[in-house]
């Protein structure tokens, strides 16, 4: 993690262009010191009343500036381009995108020990491990595939990996990288080398639309977008219910937190309140 420069103090008004961060800051009990965020970070309800300047690549520099800010939180390396320009305005702190979920504890046990907010990092992150159990399913072999655009497919060592791993789903084994495919054939070149005991496919939107991946001839468990793609502390919490629409062998994973969007108040929070 980069902290681009010393903080004057502890950060009162934050800027978050990091979505699972965001999440993370309203879970925290920090929520009332984000002033803006990018028009990604919806989770929890409360964050969408935030002012948004930006999209999760782009922001308004110039209205950043006129916050004030005294944090501003980035996503690594997605937003590499934003560091130099808002550093000129705030510290920058550029969280890289996580490889496993020790990784995930850290840039939170950061963020909690910048904000003076020590103990409560502590018990957000003792109960998001807590809650990545070992499930009634297991199943070898498993690929993720996410529909960004272009399709996704996480190597071995990715947040999404470790934390599959940890709930029985043992991710395939042999991605050393990120695949970045623009096309089904490319899907289909890495879905007939792995030979995968399931896939999990994130769609394009939230709702369950078979038709996006018909094509591949394998076991099929369909997530709305941005359940896995989001590595806040609704992360174990989808998981969750992933692991339970396998156990009643489901095709879709219904009602996860990119869909309910979810208050700080509704019941999806409570084991972190």
């Amino acid at each position: 993690m980069l902290l681009t420069k010393a903080l004057d103090g502890v950060p009162r008004k934050i800027v978050s262009l990091n979505p699972s961060i965001t999440e993370y800051l309203f879970v925290l009990g920090a929520g009332d010191r984000v002033v803006a965020s990018d028009v990604w970070s919806y989770r929890p309800r409360e964050a969408m009343k935030t002012m948004k300047i930006g999209s999760f690549t782009a922001a308004d520099i110039e209205s950043i500036r006129r916050l004030g800010p005294d944090l501003i939180i980035l996503a690594y390396p997605v937003q590499k381009h934003l560091v130099d320009s808002l550093s000129m305005i705030a510290p920058v702190l550029a969280i890289p995108m996580p490889t496993n979920l020790n990784a995930i504890a850290s840039a939170f046990e950061m963020v909690g020990n910048l904000l003076d907010m020590d103990n409560e990092a502590a018990r957000v992150i003792n109960t998001y491990m807590d809650a990545l159990k070992e499930s009634a399913v297991s199943v070898d072999n498993v690929l993720v595939v996410l529909s960004l655009g272009d399709f996704v497919i996480p190597c071995e060592s990715s947040y999404i990996a470790s934390a599959l791993n940890k709930v029985g789903l043992r991710y395939a084994r042999g991605l050393k990288c990120v695949e970045l495919i623009t096309n089904r054939d490319g899907v289909l070149g890495v879905v007939d080398r792995v030979n995968p005991g399931l896939i999990i496919y994130e769609g394009k939107t939230k709702e369950y639309r078979p038709q996006e991946f018909n094509w591949v001839n394998k076991p099929v468990l369909y997530t709305p977008n941005d359940t896995l793609a989001h590595y806040g502390p609704s992360l174990p919490l989808d998981i969750q219910l992933l692991t339970n629409a396998l156990m009643r062998k489901e095709s879709f994973v219904k009602n996860t937190s990119s869909v309910l969007r979810p208050s700080l108040s509704d019941p999806w929070y409570r084991i972190y309140l």
